[in-house]
């Protein structure tokens, strides 16, 4: 297997701390020079260029965790593993099918359309404690909790139980989207006891379901169980983690990331203000510009041939969806934010039949957010340039985000 690009990652560890604050130059390095690249540290093919990615994320298997279970000898990584593989991104048809056709079709049951006023009178609600008070850090005072107050009333957690579940959610999603990558013996540990911990809830709220059905997804998704759809507990504890995550993290790094964008590019900040019906479009910009999700993982089930490369059996493969959305031959000038731009095409959702299935919520939380920002505050401007990303590399966004705003 070619290791060719050794000379430009000297000191860089792919996707390691270096990379965590700017790992676009190493993706436009990768792409140029080798877009099919073996990276011996991750025991992974690493793959840059747009048409690559996309052709990985529909022509290889989802399937990834029982490839890498010999990672950690841990017992609690096995256990780990065993909800992951529950996962509906991590299973192919048919069980992939299966899974996702009942959660499209309880989560999409009517229109997301239909939350707009609960998320307009939430979105309010967060940015008038920060107008109050002239400032506050929008990654924890608005970016977090929004999403996590809507996907939790859509799942039907209580408000009480929100934060600990975060928490919980959290935790797992460390270990489940960067498992291939850089996972610690203590990260796999702490992801563990919060599984433990989320199991043990959703059991109780399960059989309180049972006995008082609510008009929520979990309920609906419970009573599926009962109608013989033979939805296991793993399979309800993976995909309602997985529900929760989307529903929150992502969209959290969407405002977070996007936000940044913008305030950096004040020119693109103007026009969004001067014609805010541009901002459906700003939006998968934004996506494309700074994708919240950096890669996902697939496995070749047969020997194939990708640019001039020979992918084994069982090779582990990490299409880069950051990087594909900077890919020129796709989007011209890619390394320039342009809110007028075309980019359905972008790939910061997936690509397939693995497309993400809260996208929709994303992009309206998305909207109505920088609607209302752009719209209530006269002022609003970063209040340090020292901005640093959390620890979860594919999961990209901001720990914090101070912010000076007025209305």
């Amino acid at each position: 297997m070619k290791t060719g690009l050794d000379d430009i990652l000297v000191g860089t560890q792919l996707f390691g701390p270096e990379m965590h604050e700017d790992p676009y130059p190493v993706y436009r390095e990768l792409r140029e020079r080798e877009p099919v690249y073996w990276d011996e540290a991750l025991e992974a093919w690493i793959l840059t260029a747009y048409d690559d990615v996309v052709w990985a994320l529909t022509a290889l298997s989802s399937d990834r965790v029982a490839g890498t279970r010999g990672r950690f000898q841990d017992p609690a990584w096995q256990s780990l593993c065993d909800v992951l593989a529950k996962l509906m991104l991590q299973r192919d048809d048919p069980d992939h099918q299966r899974l996702r056709s009942l959660i499209q079709k309880t989560f999409l049951r009517t229109s997301v359309e239909r939350w707009s006023v609960a998320i307009e009178r939430r979105i309010q609600s967060l940015l008038q404690a920060g107008l109050e008070n002239g400032q506050m850090d929008f990654m924890w005072d608005f970016a977090v909790p929004l999403p996590v107050l809507v996907i939790s009333e859509i799942v039907g957690i209580p408000a009480a139980d929100q934060a600990r579940v975060k928490q919980w959610c959290d935790d797992f999603a460390l270990v489940a989207t960067n498992f291939y990558a850089h996972i610690t013996a203590e990260q796999v540990q702490r992801g563990w006891r919060s599984t433990e911990a989320f199991r043990t809830y959703l059991q109780a709220q399960i059989e309180e379901m049972r006995r008082a059905p609510r008009d929520d997804l979990l309920s609906a998704l419970v009573q599926a169980e009962a109608e013989g759809t033979r939805l296991t507990l793993d399979e309800l504890l993976a995909n309602v983690i997985l529900l929760l995550n989307a529903g929150n993290e992502t969209t959290t790094n969407l405002l977070g990331n996007g936000l940044v964008a913008l305030l950096r590019h004040p020119d693109q900040l103007q026009r969004l203000q001067h014609d805010p019906s541009l901002i459906p479009n700003a939006i998968e910009e934004l996506l494309r510009y700074d994708s919240p999700v950096q890669f996902m993982g697939r496995i070749a089930t047969t020997e194939v041939a990708c640019g001039g490369q020979r992918i084994r059996r069982g090779d582990l493969v990490l299409p880069v969806l950051g990087a594909a959305n900077r890919d020129p031959a796709h989007f011209p000038d890619p390394d320039r934010l342009d809110v007028t731009r075309q980019v359905s095409h972008h790939v910061a959702f997936g690509h397939g039949h693995h497309y993400c299935v809260g996208a929709p919520l994303a992009r309206l939380e998305g909207r109505l957010a920088f609607g209302a920002l752009l719209t209530t505050c006269q002022t609003l401007e970063l209040a340090t340039t020292d901005l640093y990303h959390h620890e979860n590399f594919n999961l990209r966004g901001y720990r914090t985000l101070p912010l000076r705003l007025s209305p």
